[in-house]
């Protein structure tokens, strides 16, 4: 009975570090971790229920049963949290945000700042400084899609930025015609530094809106802990059931 109560504490301790853990490497370590608790509790369960079907004594066999519907709940919660959680796909999009799309960003940022030093056309230099404050807003909204719970937010996010992307595609196509030719090459430099930023904001978005991170946050905090509770107390049950026996052993 103590070896399943020290089993189960210890994979659902795996398990919550495998929901918070910062890397795959981690998240996968600590899910197998889980598992392999999991699969002792399934044998010492069985074993214990041969030995509870040798003494033919009703009242434990009906407590290692519920125990055994419960337990089988918990699996089943565990079975889902776990597959989320090594996903990671939050972790995916804030890393790929952060590193390939803040790489972008810079690129555009440093190719249009080279197309204002050569424009001098005042309208074209403020369109293409909309531009730069348009691009810098979606990198602040695609963060801030990252973690967010809430599809409905997610959707009016993604709405935002595809307002702003507009503003960038407007801005570069109206100072097109005032980009002198020395700065051709930093003109093309940006417009290939914005399509680049937009795959990767689709691919940002993509991993974002699986949140499995937040998914399986949210299953450890409420559904997990519900089911680790009645996991525990029918074991509690089962123990009493057992020590209240002609012999106590077990």
């Amino acid at each position: 009975m103590n070896s399943i109560q020290r089993e189960l504490i210890e994979s659902v301790e795996a398990e919550k570090s495998a929901v918070v853990a910062t890397t795959d490497e981690e998240s996968t370590a600590f899910a197998e971790q889980s598992k392999r608790s999991a699969e002792q509790i399934d044998r010492l369960k069985t074993r214990l229920g041969k030995l509870i079907a040798e003494d033919d004594r009703p009242q434990e066999t009906e407590k290692l049963a519920a125990f055994s519907a419960k337990w089988d709940e918990l699996k089943a919660v565990d079975t889902r949290l776990l597959a989320l959680a090594v996903a990671n796909t939050n972790l995916k999009a804030g890393r790929l945000l952060a590193k390939e799309g803040s790489a972008a960003l810079d690129r555009f940022v440093t190719a249009v700042d080279a197309m204002t030093l050569a424009c001098t056309d005042v309208t074209a230099i403020r369109s293409l400084s909309a531009a730069v404050g348009a691009i810098a807003r979606i990198q602040a909204l695609l963060f801030a899609h990252i973690p967010e719970a809430s599809e409905t937010e997610m959707t009016t996010i993604e709405a935002k930025i595809r307002t702003l992307a507009e503003t960038v595609d407007g801005a570069l196509r109206a100072a097109g015609p005032s980009i002198p030719a020395s700065a051709s090459d930093a003109s093309a430099e940006a417009t290939k530094a914005w399509a680049d930023y937009q795959r990767i904001e689709a691919e940002v978005i993509r991993l974002s809106r699986l949140n499995t991170n937040v998914i399986s946050f949210d299953v450890s905090t409420h559904e997990k802990r519900t089911a680790t509770t009645a996991c525990l107390d029918a074991l509690t049950e089962l123990r009493s059931a057992i020590q209240a026996g002609p012999v106590a052993t077990r």
